[in-house]
Order: C-alpha cells, then sequence, then structure tokens
C-alpha cells in the first residue's frame, strides 16, 4: 500500500496547503542557503550554458508529469466507466425482477438480491476505499446465481425473460470482476523515484542560474517549488480510484434501494 493512499485521509485542502508549502519552503530555503554560502560569482560566466541546462531538464519533467497525470486520469476513468457500465446491468437486473411473474421462487430472489446490493454498498465499497478485500459480497453474489438457477419458467415468455436476466447477471458479474480488480490501481512505487527526483534535480538547476536580486531569485524559485507541488497533489488525489473526495461511489446501488422503498411506499398507500 503506497503511502499516497494514507495521505489520501488528509483533507483535500490541507493536503494541497501541505504540498504546496513544502514545495516551495524546500525551494526557497535551497536557494537563500546557496545565495549565502555559495560564491555565486563563479556561475556567471556559464549563466548561458546553466539556464540551458535548467530549459531542458525542467521541459523533460514537464513531459514526465504530463505523463503520469495522464496516466493516473485513465485509470480513473476507465474505473469510473466500468462502474457505471456495471451499475446498468445491475439496475437491468434489478427490473427484471421486479417485473418476473410473482411466485415463490421470484420472491425469493428479490431477497437475495436486494441483499447482495446491500452488502455491495455497506461493505464492498466501504472496503475498497480502505484497499481492503470484501467477505460477505461475493457469498451473497453466488447466491443470486443460485437461486436464479431455481426459477422454473412455465412458458415461452418467462423463458426469454430469464435469459434476459442471466444476461444482466453476467454482464454485472463481468464488470464487479473488473471494479474489484481496479482497487489496488496506483502507481508503481519505483515510478516515484524518478518524479521526486527530477523535481529536486529542476530545483537545484533554479537555484543554479544567476539572479543579481537574491529576494527575486529565492520567490521565483519558491513559486517553481509551489507549482511542482501542485502538480503532485493532482497525481495524488487520482492515484486511487476509491479512496479520497474523488473516490468512486456506488450511486446505482443506492439508486435501486431508492427504487424499492418508493415501490414499497406506493403500496402500502395502496393498501390503506
Amino acid at each position: 500500500m503506497a503511502i499516497t493512499f494514507y495521505m489520501l485521509q488528509i483533507p483535500p485542502l490541507l493536503l494541497f496547503i501541505l504540498i504546496c508549502c513544502f514545495g516551495a519552503i524546500f525551494a526557497g530555503l535551497t536557494t537563500f542557503l546557496f545565495r549565502k554560502y555559495i560564491n555565486i560569482k563563479i556561475l556567471r560566466a556559464h549563466n548561458e550554458v546553466t539556464g540551458f541546462l535548467f530549459l531542458a531538464i525542467a521541459s523533460f519533467y514537464a513531459l514526465l508529469l504530463s505523463f503520469v497525470v495522464f496516466m493516473v486520469w485513465t485509470q480513473l476513468n476507465e474505473s469510473k466507466d466500468n462502474v457505471s457500465k456495471e451499475g446498468s446491468s445491475a439496475m437491468g437486473l434489478y427490473r427484471d425482477i421486479k417485473f418476473y411473474p410473482d411466485t415463490l421462487e421470484s420472491k425469493q430472489l428479490m431477497t437475495v438480491y436486494l441483499d447482495f446490493v446491500y452488502n455491495v454498498v455497506d461493505e464492498e465499497f466501504p472496503n475498497m476505499e480502505s484497499m481492503k478485500p470484501a467477505f460477505k459480497t461475493p457469498e451473497s453474489f453466488n447466491k443470486v446465481f443460485y437461486k436464479m438457477e431455481r426459477l422454473n419458467p412455465k412458458n415461452q415468455f418467462q423463458i426469454q425473460l430469464v435469459a434476459e436476466m442471466f444476461g444482466h447477471l453476467n454482464q454485472l458479474a463481468a464488470f464487479r470482476g473488473l471494479r474489484t480488480a481496479s482497487m489496488e490501481a496506483e502507481i508503481p512505487p519505483p515510478l516515484w523515484l524518478p518524479i521526486m527526483l527530477g523535481a529536486i534535480i529542476t530545483i537545484i538547476c533554479a537555484v543554479l542560474l544567476d539572479i543579481e536580486h537574491t529576494r527575486m531569485h529565492i520567490t521565483l524559485n519558491a513559486l517553481l517549488g509551489t507549482f511542482i507541488g501542485m502538480l503532485l497533489f493532482i497525481i495524488i488525489m487520482l492515484d486511487h480510484p476509491y479512496t479520497g473526495t474523488l473516490g468512486i461511489k456506488p450511486k446505482s446501488y443506492k439508486q435501486i434501494f431508492t427504487l424499492e422503498q418508493q415501490v414499497n411506499d406506493l403500496r402500502s398507500k395502496k393498501a390503506i
């Protein structure tokens, strides 16, 4: 489990301020110490070479950060797409079961299916947010397959309806598998080494530039450190699809409970 997971437990605004302040303080303090203890006259004769080197390194580092941001953004969008398709399949299966002829088997199937939906909302997604496996949800999902196989269609219409239900159930199983597989999706730890090392090298090259005004030099480098911190904040926020403020939530599954509650309320009113 990467350190970014624990960083996501911090409120986003506070995390943003901490990362940006750390980048600004690191770059500004490094520049201040360098200007104080190093004779910068040596750099003036090589300022053009230093400036060219800084431009090249900064460009390559910007390319690296762009690649990482694109990677985590694509990862988040793919996870959202799979969860959305899973939710559509879950909603379709709910409607199929709801409008199946009122039999003892269909009632048992609906009870088991709602239990699965409840476990997804109450156990599986919270566990995924903490990057832990679920135990009740897989068992309840297997019970849905078991109960659906016990349906006994009486005519051609019911046979077609059961076939459609199995289609939605298999789609639901496929997209759910993709979702659980993406639970631990994150930037590989070795990739953080070039990201952090690139930030340090970029700041060092900025420190080596010859700028006569000391305060201006410190301020510009502090702004550079802040900007690098902002990009790192974006990467961290997008790194875990199901964790943090931007984490994916089970909206479609919750909507099933809302629909079921509305149907039960409507039946209660008619009974009165």
